[in-house]
C-alpha cells in the first residue's frame, strides 16, 4: 500500500468503499447548501412580494441561524450516543420539503416557519456528515473536511447565483408579463433533486461508525491536565467560530442592504417598477453572497492542502484580522471606485469570506483531533453550536444601521440602558448610525475573533494534528 493512504476504520469496505461514501457525502453537501441559500438569495424579492419590514428581514435571518444551530449539538449527541447517522438524513428530507415550498408563504409568519424549520433540517445534516468525512479520511482529515467545506461553499454559490435567475426565468409569462409569485412557486422543481441526493446520503453513511480508531485507548491515556487543555482548546475554537459565524450572518444582511441601495440608485430615471428593482437587487445580492462563498471555499481548500500544524495558531490569528480590513473597505468602494461598485465589492466580498470562513474546516478538523472519542460532538460544536449564536449578527447590524427607535417593541429596560450612555453613543443607538458604520462594527467583531485565538495552546495543536497523521500512516 502506498504511503499516505489508510485502511477504513470500520466494517464499511475497502479504500474504494470509503472513497465513494466520502464522495457521496461531499456531493450531497453541495446540494444541501444550494437549498440553504435559496431563501437568502431571494430575500430582496421576498421583501417586496410579502411587504416585509427591515427588522423582519433581520429577524428571519436570525431565526434561521438559531434553528440551524440549536439542532446540531442535539443531533451530534444522539449520533455519538447511539452510533447512528439517520437523524442527519431525516433532517435533509425536512429541509427539502420546507425550502422547496418557500414560494407558498403568503405572509411573514408562514415564511418564518418554513424558513426556520428548513434551516433546522439543513443544520441536522452537517454534524453527522462532517463526522463521516473526517472519520473516513485517516491522515487526510483536514484536506477531506476542506473538500466537504468547499462543496458546501460551491453549493452556496450555485444557490445564490442560480436561484434568482431561475425564479426570474419562471416569472416571465407567455405574454411577456412578470409574475413573481409564479416564479417563487417554481422553486418546487428543486424538491425531486433533493430527494434523490437524500436517498444517496442514506445509502452512503448509515453504516459508517462515529468513533476514531483507538479513541477510547487514547482518551484513557490523557492525564487530568491534558483533558482540561483539550477541552479548553475546543472552547477557544468554539468562541472564535461564534464571532466568525456572527460576522458571516451580519454580512449576509449587510450585503442584502447594500444590494437594495445600489439597485435603487442605478434604477433612477429608468422607470422600473418596485418588483423589477427587487429582482435586480436579488441578482446583485446573489453575486455578493456567492463571492463571499468563493472566499470561504477557496481559502478553506488551500489551507487544507498547504497549512502545516505549526502554522495553525498563526492562521487562526491573522486571517480574521486581515479579513476585517476588507470589511472596512466595502463602504468606501463607491467613493474610490465609481462606476465599478459591484465588481470591486465582489472582490472585497471574496476577501471577507477568506477572513472569517477559510478557518472553519481547519477548526472542525482540529476539534475532531482534540476529541477523537466525540467527533460528531466536536463537529456539531464547531458548526451548529457556533452557528446557533450567530443570530446576533444580523440583528446587531440592523440595530447599528437603523437604531432602536425603529423597533416597534423595544424593551423599556433596554431604552433606559441606552439613555444612560454618553450622549453621542446614545443617539447613535436610538436613531441608527447608517450602513457604513454597521460595516465598521462588523469588521471590529471579525478582528476580535482573531485576537481570541492567542489563547490556543500552540504545542497541543501541533501535537494533536501531527499525532493523528502519524497514527493514520502507521495503520496504512
Amino acid at each position: 500500500m502506498q504511503s499516505g493512504t489508510t485502511q477504513p476504520e470500520n466494517n464499511h469496505g475497502t479504500i474504494a468503499g470509503a472513497s465513494w461514501r466520502s464522495a457521496s457525502t461531499i456531493g450531497t453537501h453541495f446540494v444541501v447548501d444550494v437549498f440553504s441559500f435559496v431563501g437568502i438569495s431571494l430575500l430582496p424579492l421576498l421583501v417586496v412580494e410579502l411587504g416585509l419590514e427591515t427588522y423582519q428581514k433581520a429577524f428571519l435571518l436570525a431565526m434561521g441561524s438559531v434553528a440551524s444551530g440549536v439542532i446540531q449539538p442535539i443531533v451530534a449527541w444522539i449520533s455519538d450516543r447511539f452510533d447512528n447517522r439517520s437523524v442527519g438524513t431525516l433532517g435533509f428530507f425536512v429541509a427539502i420539503a420546507c425550502i422547496g415550498n418557500l414560494g407558498a408563504a403568503e405572509n411573514f409568519n408562514q415564511l418564518l416557519v418554513l424558513y426556520s424549520v428548513g434551516a433546522m433540517g439543513i443544520g441536522a445534516f452537517h454534524p453527522t456528515a462532517a463526522s463521516t468525512v473526517g472519520h473516513l479520511a485517516g491522515n487526510r482529515r483536514s484536506l477531506w473536511i476542506a473538500y466537504f467545506f468547499l462543496a458546501g461553499m460551491l453549493g452556496g454559490i450555485a444557490g445564490n447565483i442560480f436561484t434568482p435567475r431561475f425564479v426570474k426565468m419562471m416569472s416571465v409569462q407567455s405574454d411577456g408579463t412578470i409574475d413573481t409569485a409564479a416564479g417563487l412557486d417554481a422553486i418546487r422543481w428543486f424538491i425531486p433533486v433533493g430527494i434523490a441526493f437524500a436517498v444517496l446520503l442514506a445509502v452512503a453513511i448509515h453504516k459508517v461508525g462515529h468513533r476514531t480508531h483507538d479513541a477510547h485507548t487514547a482518551r484513557c491515556s490523557w492525564d487530568r491536565r491534558q483533558r482540561w487543555m483539550r477541552w479548553f482548546s475546543v472552547w477557544v475554537l468554539y468562541s472564535a467560530n461564534v464571532f466568525r459565524f456572527s460576522v458571516n450572518m451580519a454580512l449576509v444582511y449587510l450585503f442584502s442592504e447594500w444590494a437594495e441601495r445600489y439597485a435603487r440608485v442605478q434604477s433612477q430615471g429608468l422607470g422600473l417598477g418596485i418588483r423589477e428593482i427587487g429582482i435586480e437587487a436579488s441578482r446583485t445580492n446573489g453575486y455578493l453572497q456567492a463571492s463571499m462563498q468563493v472566499g470561504m471555499g477557496a481559502g478553506g481548500i488551500l489551507l487544507g492542502i498547504f497549512l502545516a500544524p505549526r502554522f495553525e495558531k498563526l492562521a487562526f490569528i491573522m486571517f480574521p484580522i486581515l479579513g476585517s480590513l476588507a470589511v472596512v473597505a466595502i463602504p468606501m468602494i463607491d467613493r474610490y471606485a465609481p462606476g465599478s461598485g459591484v465588481a470591486v465589492t465582489m472582490g472585497a466580498a471574496v476577501l471577507t469570506g477568506v477572513g472569517f470562513g477559510a478557518l472553519i474546516p481547519v477548526s472542525i478538523s482540529l476539534a475532531q483531533n482534540l476529541l477523537p472519542h466525540r467527533t460528531s460532538l466536536a463537529s456539531g460544536l464547531m458548526l451548529g453550536g457556533a452557528w446557533m449564536l450567530s443570530f446576533v449578527g444580523p440583528i446587531a447590524a440592523e440595530i447599528v444601521q437603523f437604531g432602536l427607535a425603529s423597533k416597534p417593541h423595544t424593551p423599556g429596560f433596554l431604552v433606559r440602558l441606552v439613555e444612560a450612555m454618553p450622549k453621542g453613543i446614545a443617539e447613535a443607538c436610538m436613531n441608527g448610525a447608517g450602513l457604513e458604520v454597521a460595516f465598521f462594527v462588523t469588521a471590529g467583531v471579525l478582528f476580535f475573533s482573531g485576537c481570541i485565538s492567542f489563547f490556543l495552546p500552540h504545542k497541543l495543536i501541533v501535537l494533536c494534528s501531527s499525532a493523528e497523521s502519524a497514527i493514520a500512516e502507521n495503520r496504512a
